[in-house]
């Protein structure tokens, strides 16, 4: 009896390995479709660009049992922020050409920053966030920048609104995964 019992065992172990292998898998493809939607939806939304820092802090991490396996970065299917993020302490920025491609621009920042780039703020949450709970899987969607959220709060149904709302109405038929009823 404890032979069959330790086979049976070693089945649903390979078994559950198989599908969470098959989650991961999945859960990776979503996180670089969230990303390519939150860019897109960024791009649609009114506003300026000035240095491309908010686009590029965009990131969505996988965790799987709390630690970080896969992250999407805006920063790898877009340009480059033209240079460090403006802070409120530099007073006035005068552009040759921004972001957006506008040329001769100004543009006085409300907010103070840490002067790093997007990519920099996108990293560091990636690596340091830790997710609540005991979830098998976690995603992480971030527009990591100190200013981000003063934006969206400027701007409706654009930007990360979009996204989450873009998540939730794929997330579960992109994963595969039957509907609660």
């Amino acid at each position: 009896m404890s032979a069959t019992k330790t086979l049976v065992n070693k089945a649903f172990e390979e078994y559950r390995k198989q599908m969470e292998d098959e989650i991961e898998k999945r859960c990776r493809s979503f996180c670089a479709e969230l990303c390519k939607a939150a860019v897109k939806f960024r791009k649609e939304g009114p506003g300026h660009n000035y240095t491309g820092n908010l686009m590029n802090s965009i990131v969505v991490v996988l965790y799987r049992s709390g630690k970080p396996i896969h992250a999407s970065y805006a920063n790898d299917i877009m340009p480059n922020a033209i240079q460090f993020k403006m802070t409120a302490s530099h007073k006035k920025y005068v552009f040759r050409r921004d972001y957006d491609g506008t040329e001769h621009t100004i543009y006085l920042p409300e907010l103070e920053t840490n002067e790093f780039l997007g990519l920099d703020d996108a990293m560091y949450v990636a690596q340091n966030y830790k997710p609540v709970g005991h979830n098998m899987f976690d995603i992480l969607v971030a527009y990591s920048t100190e200013y981000a959220q003063f934006i969206e709060s400027q701007r409706q149904s654009t930007g990360i609104i979009k996204t989450y709302a873009h998540a939730e109405s794929v997330g579960i038929e992109f994963l595969g995964l039957p509907k609660a009823s």
